[in-house]
């Protein structure tokens, strides 16, 4: 009671002020949490998405490297075991060249019409 006697008495246009900003600071409060939380399930859903895209990237790593070894593997049981394959001779294949060279030649951009 003796507060009320050193304070003068408040009208009830500063008890609504007061009770208006304190709930404007309670709602402030509530939407800065929310916020927060919204920004912490981006983030969760972020991190989540990109485990699983590392996670697809590694399983498709792995297939293409099994399906390499897989073709390399055929072809050397198809290729790289054939030794009593003749090889070509070393004339056959300079001649081969040489008249592939010539051939690229005559198809320069200078002789089309």
């Amino acid at each position: 009671m003796h507060a009320c006697l050193l304070q003068p008495r408040m009208t009830p246009q500063e008890k609504l002020k007061i009770r208006m900003q304190k709930a404007l600071n309670r709602q402030s409060k509530a939407d800065k949490k929310a916020a927060q939380a919204k920004v912490t399930q981006q983030e969760n859903k972020r991190a989540e998405r990109e485990g699983e895209l590392r996670a697809m990237a590694r399983k498709i790593r792995m297939k293409e490297r099994e399906r390499r070894e897989k073709e390399r593997d055929e072809w050397e049981r198809q290729y790289g075991r054939q030794s009593h394959s003749p090889s070509p001779s070393k004339y056959g294949r300079d001649h081969s060249s040489s008249r592939r060279r010539s051939r690229s030649r005559s198809r320069s951009p200078y002789y089309r019409y």
